[in-house]
């Protein structure tokens, strides 16, 4: 009976792994994630239907951001949020299910539960290693001791006929150029027809070790002992020592603050600078409140735990003044997009310092309520902002903005947006049809229609945008 179900399991660990080749890495991918997503949960919560879950609360968050993040690639085309998902997602579905089968105590937000991934990873690791030598001895025992010595022969002699006939066929190839093109026809014509089910067939032996391995380990009890990390007195901090140093720093900052801040938010620019040097100036500064202040935050609220109104009012000042260059230099950004446009590192580099903002704002109510968990914070903060950058559809944020900019300043980098995913098409035909004199963007529009219209139809890659694209396109003349 245990021969059978493992028969069984096996069986449905290599389907699973076809069907994951087959909607995930025969093409572009699009509804096809969110398929194979569903195909794998239900044998998944199939398999497990008799397990007790556990941590419900933050495995359904994770799950949450899972299914939002394989949506997107139905609906919007990014590439650069598409890539990264594409390697997110596993890692996400992995510490969900981590998250759902681990029976121990242990925190999730604490640094034993990424010890317990990291072993659940040795032993697929493990897992996969013992499996390719139990088959290999298995092959071995078949043979006959004659078959694998002549087997053994017959390799050798084609190492060593290897150089000889590397030699002659350059020779030959020298003299007659039709055996030459011949020669060359061989490779091409075999590679052509089988190196392309070679790799499927590699591609599907790896995804089925790599779920056979998964769903073995993922049973397996992980024992991680807890530690407490704040148990050695050597590791606080002086209070004294800490304070003078606060003090010094925050002095400097009141300075430069009271010094620059008519610069700071005045929206123009100094004599001398460019907007270039302008924002790259504001984003020093932002590098700097992340590189000094931040670390000086976390590890005065890691190395001292004693309780002082002294640090707390002056690590309050910290993050002000943090607080305060963030400003400027998000107002900074604002000045150089309205100068040269917007565009996907600048849309980025807002998110970024709006996610400053709100983790110095809860830093400071940790600063005051030292019971609250940063780590905890940080991961459902980091997870939950991640899958908002991915449902806000940027490059219709960016073309949207840079129409606004054209129709005020008549400048439009058409060659930038060109780069745009297909959710930037509809505004773009939309004032094509207002401005139809923009010769160039009438040329990216039409270069685009044909290369929509010649692109081959797969489910797998269906895409809503791109389906809008090219509803929009027909409309072009």
């Amino acid at each position: 009976m245990n021969f059978k179900k493992e028969t069984l399991f096996t069986a449905l660990c290599l389907v699973l792994a076809i069907f994951a080749d087959y909607s995930l890495f025969s093409g572009p991918v699009g509804i096809s994630y969110s398929v194979f997503l569903a195909v794998f949960y239900t044998f998944f919560f199939t398999s497990f239907r008799r397990t007790t879950f556990h941590h419900k609360q933050i495995s359904g968050l994770v799950f949450f951001s899972i299914l939002a993040l394989t949506l997107a690639f139905a609906i919007y085309s990014n590439s650069l949020f598409n890539g990264l998902n594409f390697l997110l997602v596993p890692i996400l579905v992995f510490v969900h299910i981590v998250l759902l089968t681990n029976s121990s105590p242990i925190k999730w937000y604490r640094s034993e539960f990424i010890m317990i991934l990291f072993e659940k990873v040795g032993q697929m690791m493990k897992c996969s290693v013992v499996m390719f030598t139990y088959q290999s001895r298995k092959i071995k025992r078949r043979m006959t001791d004659s078959t694998y010595q002549t087997g053994k022969r017959i390799g050798l002699g084609v190492l060593l006929s290897m150089p000889l006939l590397f030699v002659v066929t350059v020779l030959l190839s020298s003299a007659d150029q039709e055996f030459a093109r011949i020669l060359m026809l061989i490779p091409e014509k075999l590679f052509s027809l089988e190196l392309d089910i070679v790799w499927t067939a590699v591609k599907v032996i790896l995804l089925t070790v790599g779920f056979i391995c998964f769903f073995k380990v993922i049973k397996k009890k992980s024992e991680v002992e807890s530690y407490e990390f704040y148990g050695k007195k050597d590791r606080e901090w002086d209070g004294i020592v800490l304070s003078t140093i606060l003090l010094f720093i925050n002095l400097v900052y009141l300075l430069f603050v009271a010094v620059q801040f008519q610069y700071f938010f005045s929206g123009s620019l100094q004599e001398g600078f460019s907007y270039a040097e302008y924002a790259r100036r504001g984003f020093f500064e932002l590098v700097l409140v992340t590189m000094i202040n931040y670390i000086i935050l976390l590890c005065t609220l890691t190395f001292h735990r004693q309780k002082s109104r002294l640090i707390n009012g002056l690590l309050t000042f910290l993050i002000t003044f943090s607080v305060i260059m963030l400003s400027s230099a998000f107002m900074r950004l604002m000045l150089y997009e309205k100068a040269y446009g917007f565009t996907t590192s600048r849309i980025l580099a807002h998110a970024f310092m709006i996610y400053l903002f709100v983790a110095f704002a809860f830093t400071l109510v940790k600063v005051w309520a030292p019971q609250l968990s940063l780590a905890r914070f940080y991961i459902l903060f980091s997870i939950l902002f991640y899958v908002g950058l991915n449902m806000i559809n940027i490059d219709l944020i960016i073309v949207t903005n840079n129409i606004e900019r054209y129709e005020q300043t008549e400048k439009l980098d058409v060659e930038y947006l060109t780069n745009l995913s297909y959710s930037a098409i509809p505004p773009l035909v939309e004032l094509h049809h207002r401005d139809p004199e923009i010769q160039e963007l009438e040329d990216m529009l039409l270069m685009k229609k044909k290369y929509l219209s010649e692109e081959e139809g797969r489910w797998q890659s269906f895409n809503v945008s791109r389906e809008r694209a090219k509803t929009a396109l027909e409309k072009l003349e």
